[in-house]
């Protein structure tokens, strides 16, 4: 196989086949996002933007914007052969979903779907943190994150019925959040609104997975599409041991960073960075389950 046939067969195809990720594109997917994590944090640095917990909760709308938006494409149905929730329920919201469904902006593609649309809404996180930080309007930050995300919410809102099932994931989060929180104190170490977070967001991306997986019945079927949390839920038959697992995982790791020798803005930037790799894909999984896409 030549350069593209790789290229292609790795990471083209897995995008527009919705086949999920295979060992080849989420090892280099991690790799590039490491290093663009360190070049971020030097140029964040070198601009002094205060990397302190108003930072943190400041990026969060963002995340949870590319989520949504994540899942409003999902809502599109493209390819083909799954159903354009947009076109089908095109009276919906006045007639919004027919014209959002017309002008096929949420079309099913590289840049909307996954690492595009989290590669897009990363870079939009940054620029943006740059700009509101020169200007010297930091509180704007997450005002802009909410303008954005509104919308996307509101296209998906009359989609949205399965509240048992989310109230379940929320329970399940917030069980696992008790226990990280627990061995936190026992460990001595501090569990400020930062490191819950952590917690909470792997708990929550643990949970979505088990009852998206395994207990839905809404008439979607859903299956991972990560490479170790598919694995885990193979070996032990449930995806409820990815649940175990990010629990235990979030909280080891929030008790590593901060036993640490780094600096508290080094700490924080870790932490900020284990926060988005939970909730934007536990956020994506309750939205996509909520709405049955």
């Amino acid at each position: 196989m030549d350069f593209w046939g790789v290229i292609d067969a790795y990471f083209i195809r897995p995008v527009y086949d919705r086949t999920g990720y295979n060992i080849i594109n989420t090892l280099v997917y991690a790799a590039i996002a490491l290093f663009f994590a360190f070049i971020f944090f030097k140029i964040l640095k070198r601009e002094k933007v205060k990397i302190d917990e108003k930072f943190v909760l400041r990026v969060i709308p963002f995340i949870l914007l590319g989520s949504a938006v994540r899942v409003v494409t999902d809502a599109t149905g493209v390819p083909p052969d799954i159903p354009n929730q947009f076109l089908q329920n095109s009276s919906a919201l006045f007639g919004l979903y027919g014209y959002v469904g017309g002008l096929h902006i949420y079309d099913y593609s590289f840049l909307t779907a996954t690492p595009g649309i989290y590669i897009f809404i990363g870079a939009l996180t940054f620029l943006s943190i740059i700009f509101f930080n020169r200007v010297r309007r930091m509180n704007l930050l997450p005002v802009l994150a909410v303008v954005l995300l509104l919308p996307q919410l509101i296209l998906l809102l009359p989609l949205m019925k399965y509240w048992l099932y989310f109230m379940l994931i929320v329970l399940l989060s917030l069980v696992g959040l008790l226990a990280g929180k627990l061995f936190l104190e026992k460990m001595k170490v501090g569990t400020g609104m930062v490191q819950l977070l952590v917690v909470l967001s792997h708990s929550l991306d643990g949970a979505a997975s088990y009852v998206a997986i395994n207990l839905f019945m809404g008439g979607t079927a859903y299956f991972e599409q990560h490479v170790v949390s598919s694995a885990l839920g193979a070996i032990f038959g449930t995806m409820f041991a990815f649940y175990v697992v990010k629990v235990l995982f979030s909280s080891i790791a929030v008790w590593i960073v901060e036993t640490s020798d780094d600096k508290r803005d080094e700490k924080n930037y870790i932490l900020l960075l284990l926060i988005i790799f939970g909730l934007a894909p536990g956020v994506r999984d309750i939205l996509r389950l909520l709405a049955g896409v």
